[in-house]
């Protein structure tokens, strides 16, 4: 279960950060700088969410299968 978390979050991550790229190539129209504004702040929040998820799932410790003889 911790592998697909963890891979779900970085393919999230990495969406946020494409998204993220590709609005500093817009030249919004002025009433969209505001929603693009919030939408900024949420990804930011968002992001740190993941780190603080991605640390938790990268720090617990690793289960260790034991073969049966």
């Amino acid at each position: 279960m911790n592998a697909e978390a963890i891979v779900k979050l970085i393919e999230e991550m990495v969406d946020i950060k494409v998204q993220q790229q590709a609005e500093t190539q817009l030249r919004p129209k002025p009433e969209l700088v505001r929603l693009l504004e919030e939408k900024r702040f949420a990804d930011r929040r968002r992001l740190e969410m993941i780190k603080q998820e991605l640390t938790r799932l990268l720090g617990q410790p690793m289960v260790k299968i034991v073969e049966r003889k």
